[in-house]
């Protein structure tokens, strides 16, 4: 596969995405944490729809998985190289960062026994151990981190999921753009 249809490839995934039900339907998972002096500490989770979740993720991962043609590492450094528009790569420079951002931090650093659980660490639980793959060190992993810890765990992968989307759009949309108005060179 060339350069030009690795990014239509990606740029049409990216539609894919967009198109999801989760997408549609609005992605907006949290966390209330109250506190009652009667009632005591609560925690509430807002959460999608599983199928529409698991619907979702089977496109998701292709943007996180390294070996997938529409990585989105992979496409950042494609449009770097290839990218006439030097206003556009200053753009992807930026979501670049936020990219690596969300990989590092999603509002909250989540230490459970001394060890810090990146959100890229923990969708890579969810992704790999759960939902796909059934790479049983990760799901073992989860489990452990799950009886207390869950709420707290499944929303920092929420999040992730939520702040990643957010990227893989923005590229999506700068992709496009210069595909339509031919500012790649090859």
């Amino acid at each position: 596969m060339n350069i030009h249809e690795q990014l239509e490839m990606f740029s049409a995934r990216v539609e894919q995405l967009r198109n999801t039900r989760l997408i549609k339907k609005g992605f907006n998972p949290g966390i209330t944490i109250s506190w009652d002096r009667m009632k005591g500490l609560r925690f509430q989770s807002r959460e999608p729809d599983e199928e529409d979740l698991r619907s979702f993720l089977l496109t998701f991962r292709q943007f996180i998985s390294e070996g997938e043609p529409v990585f989105l590492n992979r496409t950042y450094t494609l449009c770097q190289r290839h990218l006439a528009s030097d206003e556009l790569k200053g753009y992807l420079v930026e979501s670049r960062e936020a990219w690596r951002q969300a990989q590092r931090s999603s509002g909250i650093k989540l230490v459970i026994n001394k060890q810090e659980l990146t959100p890229e660490s923990v969708t890579d639980l969810w992704i790999n151990g759960y939902y796909f793959h059934g790479d049983h060190e990760k799901l073992s992993r989860l489990k452990q981190l799950l009886p207390h810890e869950g709420m707290l765990v499944r929303n920092q992968f929420l999040s992730y999921l939520v702040d990643a989307t957010r990227q893989v759009m923005y590229v999506g949309n700068v992709v496009t753009i210069a595909l339509k108005e031919n500012l790649f060179k090859f």
